[in-house]
């Protein structure tokens, strides 16, 4: 439950968050909750039974983004700040008066800073960029171990106008990847970029980006993939090709592409999709229905009328059912 903090409290941090230099996480941040807040909020230790207090560990970037305390850009939405600017005496300070709190005025300048600047978690010196293994394939991303994401590689993708946030708080490992305000100059190079994090995408949102069946190289090599959102690109089934070896695909929306019948053959190998939405392509009825024999457990949407039912029987509804 979100706390409600008085007007006068905001007011009186409110020249905190004045424009100032970026914020580094690693240096400025990170220790200020090593010092006073993973004694309670850290991720469960090898030597004891003891759980992150109320579920939320700060001592790396995935349980601060998981938590549901950080609104990314707005401090003043953010619970992570709003708990720090409470009176001495509420219950809910953090951390506790009685356990080193409050912080004092600089640190939670910082902070608020940090969350406003947008709460990134790079050390900004793109060291810990690692360069694409030229020979990346979908097999080998499968094989990788899905461990915490490279916040160097978050970063990256936010500089280049990506969405990236986690598919969920229990599996916080793995990623969504989307362009949604920025999607009208995002191509082939930037989409690319996604590879820096290949071993934690498990979604991918490219509709309306510039997109071409090149940039759909890189897009096949991520071997746990498993929703991907095409809708209204300029693909073609040449560029579908690259897309054979994602095994784990669920989801795949080709609305308004210029898809014909020539890709049965690529999409009838996905035996795990659950829904395929190919209205506005250039695939016949009759292909349609040769991949329903195909793939009999896949719901496929080839028409936009309320007939066709694309919001029903779906056991799971998810984002990309649209």
């Amino acid at each position: 439950m979100r706390i409600v903090i008085g007007s006068f409290l905001v007011a009186a941090f409110g020249t905190l968050a004045a424009a100032a230099p970026s914020v580094d996480f690693k240096t400025q941040i990170a220790p200020i909750l090593s010092a006073k807040c993973n004694d309670c909020h850290t991720a469960k230790k090898k030597e004891s039974d003891k759980k992150p207090k109320g579920g939320l560990a700060l001592d790396t970037p995935a349980g601060i983004t998981s938590g549901g305390v950080l609104e990314a850009g707005d401090a003043e939405n953010s619970e992570l700040f709003l708990r720090l600017i409470l009176p001495k005496t509420d219950d809910d300070i953090m951390p506790p008066t009685d356990d080193g709190g409050p912080l004092s005025k600089g640190e939670i300048a910082i902070i608020r800073q940090w969350i406003d600047g947008g709460a990134g978690f790079s050390s900004g010196s793109g060291k810990g960029l690692e360069k694409i293994p030229a020979d990346l394939t979908a097999a080998t991303v499968s094989a990788m171990r899905a461990g915490e994401p490279n916040p160097d590689g978050v970063s990256h993708l936010q500089k280049i106008g990506a969405t990236v946030s986690q598919l969920s708080l229990v599996d916080p490992q793995y990623l969504v990847i989307e362009w949604i305000s920025t999607y009208h100059q995002t191509g082939d190079k930037e989409i690319a970029e996604i590879l820096h994090l290949a071993p934690n995408v498990v979604e991918v949102d490219l509709a309306r980006t510039k997109l071409t069946d090149d940039g759909l190289k890189a897009i096949g090599k991520l071997g746990r993939l498993t929703h991907l959102n095409l809708n209204r690109t300029a693909i073609t089934d040449d560029g579908l090709a690259h897309l054979a070896d994602l095994r784990s695909l669920r989801w795949l929306n080709l609305y308004g592409t210029a898809v014909t019948d020539a890709s049965l053959v690529i999409l009838a190998k996905h035996k795990k999709l659950e829904a395929l939405y190919i209205w506005d392509t250039k695939i016949t009825p009759e292909g349609a229905d040769k991949l329903r024999k195909s793939l009999p457990d896949t719901k496929i949407v080839r028409e936009t009328d309320a007939k066709a039912g694309r919001f029903d029987n779906l056991e799971k509804t998810r984002k990309f059912d649209f």
